[in-house]
């Protein structure tokens, strides 16, 4: 049995850290468990789970890159909304007939018996990006959609403004803090303001242009007293 270091944010509610600063949620309730994400799929995360819980359970990607959606290939089924099924089968595609990819629906409840989670949108950093809402505990469970360091390019991703609309739209959400899923940090809610302070001050210049996994980007840092933004970005996602 590997083991996986992991950071119990409430009892029912685990980060655990995969390589490279990479976290899937595990979120266990007393009838069913929800399982957010499968990292790279370095290592056995299905019997891990399976040692840790004493339910049935269900797999949700909360978008499509790799290193959220590399282990969906241990499970014999994972959820994502489908606006981000063709994002998933873009950087899965050694993979993507070993399981069965289902629909979940943004709006959608999910019963674990004691607490409940709600699907929303987080479109930006991918178009079918989506998080979880556990109402109990006031939490977001947001992926990748609002890391302190925010990407936006590649494959699947929207524009700066879509972004933009997306984070002033999560402030409206009924949560108090949110994890991310490269951070095992609970953030305050309040910190979404930093980034939407870093759009609307963006730096585009030669002083903020980068390379990036092989795009050329640009980072715009912004700092206040809600906390640090990093935004990495192509320019064709400001011209839209």
């Amino acid at each position: 049995m590997e083991t996986f270091l992991y950071e119990k944010i409430r009892d029912s509610i685990w980060q655990i850290a995969e390589d490279d600063g990479v976290y899937c949620t595990l979120i266990k309730g007393s009838k069913l468990a929800v399982l957010i994400d499968t990292g790279y799929g370095k290592r056995d995360l299905r019997a891990f789970v399976e040692k840790n819980i004493s339910t049935p359970y269900i797999v949700i990607n909360s978008h499509g890159h790799p290193d959220h959606i590399g282990g969906n290939y241990k499970f014999d089924t994972v959820y994502a909304a489908r606006e981000e099924w063709d994002v998933i089968k873009h950087f899965d595609a050694n993979n993507s007939m070993l399981y069965v990819l289902k629909e979940i629906q943004i709006g959608q409840r999910i019963l674990l018996g004691d607490i409940s989670i709600d699907v929303v949108s987080l479109a930006g950093h991918t178009k079918g990006s989506i998080g979880f809402i556990i109402p109990d505990e006031k939490i977001l469970v947001a992926g990748d959609a609002l890391n302190e360091s925010l990407w936006l390019f590649n494959y699947g991703s929207l524009s700066m403004q879509e972004l933009y609309e997306t984070i002033n739209a999560a402030m409206g959400l009924e949560f108090d803090s949110y994890l991310c899923g490269h951070s095992a940090k609970l953030y305050e809610k309040e910190k979404l303001k930093t980034h939407l302070r870093n759009i609307r001050n963006l730096k585009v210049d030669g002083n903020t242009k980068k390379n990036t996994i092989g795009f050329e980007t640009y980072c715009s840092a912004y700092e206040d007293a809600d906390g640090r933004s990093e935004i990495v970005f192509t320019l064709d996602k400001i011209e839209k």
